[in-house]
């Protein structure tokens, strides 16, 4: 059986929507195997010290749910759910620190979940905001023209290509873009969007509603800078800028460009960045960070180190490109 690791991510909320999470989570009908809170507060608190705390962590002992409540490093959601990624579970149930899942959520996202799927989300519902959203498409092309498809209630089941909130994904696929600020804007459709790319079906099912009691303290709305929300929006237009083409960055050494070289001709609308031109022409390392942020998702002897690689690095660069 497939393990699922539940990751909230906390920063402002200790004493107003975390409660309600973790109790909503305590109480799923299909229990995760684990429970991470990684905690993104400017000020850590014990919440040890803390009675209700103390009955929630005792609940989850007594359920059987291991727990870990671990400081985070302050830069944001998207290295949380990085983190998260990377535990080593098949799939991770994110659960934003005021969205409240009712008690079936789980369960029933969970058994959507197939080799295609890539993730499946439920209606994320904010009263009184709940549109009519039978007819929106989830399309990337249409997000900045029509609402989240998750904002009312979802009656059937729909293929999307991206998703928003909570949601429930296939672990280790794709990786969350760590280029982004600490508000992490789009970082969600990002993730969800390059798992879509990857082949794998998006789902939006019902009878797996969150209620997203959207708190104005904490969170991502503690940022206010917008020039942090303008720089992010711009990675994101970047990268859907390119989504019709295979971005290519060799952000390594001349011996590895010599390898790649082989491989070049296979990839399908390449655009390329790269350290040596000579060896393969393209654009500006410097260029691949202006425009997307972060470049850990082509670092290749990361990748092989995640992926445990014995084999060649020519078979490794097939494998990350073809």
């Amino acid at each position: 059986m497939d393990k699922v690791l539940c990751s909230v991510a906390t920063r402002g909320r200790y004493f107003t929507t975390l409660p309600l999470v973790l109790n909503a989570i305590i109480n799923q009908t299909k229990l995760p195997d684990k429970l991470i809170i990684f905690d993104d507060n400017d000020d850590f608190q014990d919440m040890r010290k803390e009675m209700i705390y103390q009955y929630f962590f005792q609940m989850l002992d007594i359920k059987g749910i291991p727990w870990e409540w671990r400081v985070a490093e302050k830069k944001g959601q998207h290295h949380i759910h990085q983190h998260a990624n990377l535990a080593g579970y098949d799939w991770v149930w994110r659960v934003d620190d005021d969205a409240v899942p009712e008690p079936n959520a789980l369960y029933n996202l969970f058994r959507w979940t197939n080799t295609n799927v890539g993730a499946v989300g439920g209606s994320i519902l904010t009263p009184p905001y709940m549109p009519d959203t039978s007819q929106v498409t989830g399309t990337i092309d249409n997000i900045n023209s029509e609402p989240n498809i998750q904002w009312g209630f979802i009656k059937r089941k729909k293929e999307v290509e991206h998703l928003h909130c909570s949601f429930l994904y296939r672990a280790g696929v794709h990786d969350y873009n760590l280029g982004l600020s600490r508000v992490a804007h789009r970082e969600e459709t990002l993730f969800t969007y390059g798992l879509y790319q990857k082949g794998y079906k998006i789902l939006v099912v019902p009878d797996a509603v969150t209620w997203h009691m959207k708190n104005p303290q904490g969170g991502i709305r503690a940022e206010t800078n917008a020039d942090l929300y303008a720089r992010d929006e711009r990675i994101f237009n970047n990268t859907l800028a390119c989504r019709n083409n295979t971005v290519v960055v060799l952000n390594c050494g001349r011996g590895d460009h010599i390898v790649f070289k082989h491989i070049l001709p296979l990839i399908k609308n390449p655009i390329v960045f790269s350290c040596y031109p000579d060896i393969i022409p393209g654009n500006t390392i410097a260029e691949a960070i202006n425009f997307f942020g972060d470049l850990d998702q082509w670092n290749i002897y990361k990748k092989m180190d995640h992926w445990k690689w014995k084999d060649s690095l020519d078979s490794a660069f097939r494998k990350l490109y073809l």
